[in-house]
């Protein structure tokens, strides 16, 4: 989902990408030189090891209620995002500052509304370690933390360990692809059953025995369940999954 955001006072609005999946939150380069930000080095964690890009600091970043002051951000050129939602996008908005105030994303109306949410829905407590919305499912009986992210379309499995136990469920029938989000070594499950709070899942996913990562074991696409609003309950730490 795109909405409007603002940078500090200017009154012009500009794109951006919702994504809770996404921690720092990513401006566009070419935006980023248009605000005259001075750029550094940066080495980020991604699936299959370290990555160079470049970080900033934004002096104010404006959505909805949230008023963030002296914002880091990663640093990246977003022409692809650009070309594939064909809008200009100013910068890719995430959890660490959409968990600043509750709201209610909803898919159907797309719209995003602030203030009281209620508990309604699957219900999914923010990580204490990371702050970010992490579910703990089951896959062919084995748990394994997913980041719930409104960015991607499927659930992504990363790591030797997570793609060898998840290879032998017996309703994941494997299939060579080319990729996901540029990674290597990733193939297809045609279909994938997991449990999330008790709600029982079944659907495609993509398996990246080449990745790891520290904080979790792959990503949850939220519109690939059904899910036809999110919502955030700032104050108690939870997540809901509406379906």
């Amino acid at each position: 989902m795109v909405a409007e955001g603002h940078f500090g006072g200017d009154a012009e609005g500009r794109n951006f990408v919702i994504d809770t999946g996404t921690s720092p939150s990513v401006l566009n380069i070419g935006v980023a030189r248009g605000l005259g930000l001075p750029f550094s080095r940066a080495r980020v964690s991604a699936v299959g090891g370290l990555s160079e890009t470049f970080a900033a600091t934004v002096p104010e970043i404006r959505f909805g209620p949230i008023r963030a002051i002296s914002v880091p951000v990663l640093v990246s050129d977003l022409s692809r995002v650009e070309r594939d939602l064909k809008l200009p996008i100013a910068g890719i908005l995430g959890f660490d500052i959409l968990g600043k105030s509750s709201f209610r994303l909803d898919y159907g109306r797309k719209l995003i509304e602030f203030g009281e949410v209620a508990p309604e829905g699957i219900p999914i407590e923010l990580s204490i370690r990371a702050g970010l919305p992490i579910a703990e499912t089951k896959v062919g009986g084995k748990s394994l933390r997913l980041l719930v992210d409104s960015g991607t379309n499927r659930m992504v499995i990363f790591g030797a360990r997570s793609a060898a136990e998840s290879s032998h469920n017996p309703a994941g029938s494997l299939t060579q692809e080319t990729g996901v989000a540029n990674l290597a070594e990733t193939r297809g499950v045609s279909l994938l059953e997991f449990e999330l709070s008790g709600v029982r899942f079944r659907q495609s996913a993509y398996i990246v025995s080449n990745g790891e990562e520290p904080l979790f074991d792959g990503l949850l696409g939220v519109r690939s369940l059904g899910v036809r609003a999110l919502s955030l309950d700032a104050n108690r730490h939870i997540l809901y999954l509406v379906k």
